[in-house]
């Protein structure tokens, strides 16, 4: 599995569509210690307190905090996450004002962002996001620990039928330009198995984790559409390129593709034993992995 898929699902227990309990959500991530496919435990800012209140003695959790306090809070968020010692602060993200001009809101969030912390700006495909990625970039070249971040799914107002989240081919234009730029991206929403699939549920079209890696590997070495990539349906197809991928272009492909967040940590694992691209041993007993999925 590594290090294709290492560290790549960060646990979002917190958020919808699980939205568990704190002390839920904690357990269930202390269970996944040791798993190699399991990253960051996300935690909106504004539940920082309650989440130290769960914490237990022997904790030492990584962390990123979900910037939901808009930019006047940060400060105290994170003055609280680097003062408790059972958490390891990692990261921050933060989505600008829909409403706002992105590349605008973007520029007025890197001025303001804390020194010293890397963070992940959402960024939305609306008129210019080009150019919200063009400053995300500038910034990172001026050393700046900056990223984007992309929704990959929330649009639950489709028809069925119809994309949870962007097309194929924004997806694929969003990681394009993303490694033209040397912006690295992390992914939220709707990205639970690893292949593009009908939700049975809702009838919406979920895009697949695993796509989006191979997807990201097509970007590093220039070969393949990558459009297609994150279309295809065909599971066995997207295993046996991602199993044929080699170190050099696995660690430059995570480079790019940082993590992606999932309310379950389950499912996303329990895909790639399916698919022969993780094996048992490589985590703890699915019984126990499953437990939130079985909630």
């Amino acid at each position: 599995m590594k290090p294709l898929f290492a560290r790549i699902v960060d646990d979002a227990a917190l958020f919808p569509p699980a939205r568990a309990a704190m002390d839920d959500a904690l357990r269930d991530h202390r269970a996944a210690e040791g798993d190699p496919l399991v990253g960051r435990f996300l935690c909106p800012a504004s539940r920082l307190a309650e989440l130290r209140r769960h914490l237990v003695p022997e904790d030492l959790i990584d962390l990123v905090v979900i910037a939901d306090t808009g930019l006047e809070g940060l400060p105290e968020a994170l003055e609280t996450a680097r003062r408790e010692p059972r958490v390891r602060l990692c990261g921050l993200e933060i989505a600008p004002d829909p409403d706002a001009d992105q590349a605008r809101a973007a520029a007025v969030m890197i001025a303001r962002l804390p020194d010293g912390i890397g963070c992940h700006i959402e960024v939305r495909q609306t008129t210019g996001w080009r150019e919200t990625l063009d400053r995300l970039a500038a910034a990172r070249s001026r050393g700046l620990p900056l990223g984007a971040k992309l929704r990959t799914g929330g649009r639950a107002d489709a028809p069925p039928g119809g994309e949870y989240g962007p097309s194929p081919g924004e997806v694929a234009a969003f990681l394009a330009a993303c490694a033209e730029r040397g912006l690295p991206v992390k992914c939220t929403a709707g990205l639970h198995h690893a292949v593009r699939h009908v939700d049975p549920g809702s009838g919406l079209v979920h895009h697949g984790f695993l796509n989006l890696v191979v997807a990201a590997c097509r970007c590093v070495t220039g070969r393949g559409a990558l459009e297609e990539a994150v279309a295809a349906t065909d599971a066995r197809t997207l295993a046996e390129e991602a199993a044929g991928v080699d170190e050099t272009t696995a660690r430059a492909a995570r480079d790019l593709l940082v993590a992606f967040g999932s309310c379950d940590v389950h499912t996303p694992r329990a895909d790639l034993i399916e698919l022969g691209l993780a094996g048992k041993e490589a985590g703890h007993d699915r019984r126990t992995m499953g437990a939130r999925a079985r909630r």
